[in-house]
């Protein structure tokens, strides 16, 4: 069996082969652009979400299912103005191998850079109920019945159309892939987009469009998510703040307390 963790800012929630839980809240919980080694099945429930995959990106209110296959970078973030909940499914491929014959063409109906689909009230309460029905299965062969028969369900349901047509610009995707991975870097938005031949404007203003955040504070974001996994690791402030690109401790403690209202030391301490 696999045992895999789930990071939010870093902290780890340990499950083994397949897990369903829930987010309520103004703000989702994801921080990134991010991928993963698991399957993904996400109920949007309610909020003002806008989803950013590969070769797609759409906002709005209405009720949908997001499908991330392993290895998909995807992104789902929300406004405050609206309260957002969500349900949502992973599992390991472990959890579907020599289960059915027939997974593997269920599974197609993730996509090769994943999918969502939109759905109606009555729907989202079938899927809501199935999911929780999942959560609560006992018996793990149970849950594999389950979630076939979830799979099931959504392979029946009309594909998204005009993909191409919401297609975020390609260097949006590639100013993002930079960032995570040049983070610890003194990088700014004239560095990023003379590295993808674009107009500093041009990408800020379609960052923003597309992703809900500005360029800088999306940076912030990501070497804030990395010092907090060095912290919790026991780094010192001074060894995090040079690893994780910020100009020195007081900057790391000033982003800190601006974006979680807290200090390192206590944010680490809470969350522990």
């Amino acid at each position: 069996m696999e045992h895999i963790d789930i990071y939010d800012y870093g902290f780890g929630v340990e499950w083994t082969d397949v897990l369903v839980t829930r987010r309520d809240g103004y703000y989702t919980s994801v921080t990134d652009y991010h991928e993963h080694d698991f399957f993904e099945i996400n109920l949007i429930l309610s909020g003002n979400v806008k989803i950013l995959m590969k070769n797609h990106v759409e906002e709005g209110t209405q009720n949908r299912i997001v499908l991330a296959p392993p290895k998909t970078p995807h992104y789902i973030s929300c406004k405050p103005d609206v309260m957002y909940s969500r349900l949502y499914l992973i599992f390991t491929r472990s959890f579907i191998s020599n289960c059915f014959p027939e997974w593997n063409p269920l599974l197609t109906t993730f996509g090769k850079n994943g999918n969502v689909i939109q759905i109606s009230q009555s729907e989202t309460e079938y899927f809501k109920r199935l999911l929780e029905e999942i959560k609560e299965e006992p018996y793990l062969f149970g849950k594999q019945l389950l979630v076939y028969h979830l799979l099931l369900r959504i392979s029946k349901l009309s594909a998204p159309k005009d993909f191409e047509k919401n297609k975020a610009p390609h260097y949006i995707i590639q100013a993002i892939s930079y960032i995570e991975n040049h983070f610890y870097e003194k990088i700014t938005a004239t560095d990023i987009a003379k590295k993808l031949f674009v107009g500093r404007t041009t990408l800020m203003t379609e960052f923003k469009k597309h992703i809900g955040s500005t360029l800088g504070n999306y940076l912030t974001v990501c070497r804030l998510k990395n010092a907090i996994r060095y912290l919790s690791d026991n780094a010192t402030i001074e060894y995090t703040a040079e690893k994780c690109g910020f100009s020195d401790s007081s900057g790391l403690i000033r982003a800190f307390k601006k974006h979680f209202n807290t200090t390192p030391y206590q944010y680490i301490k809470k969350n522990r």
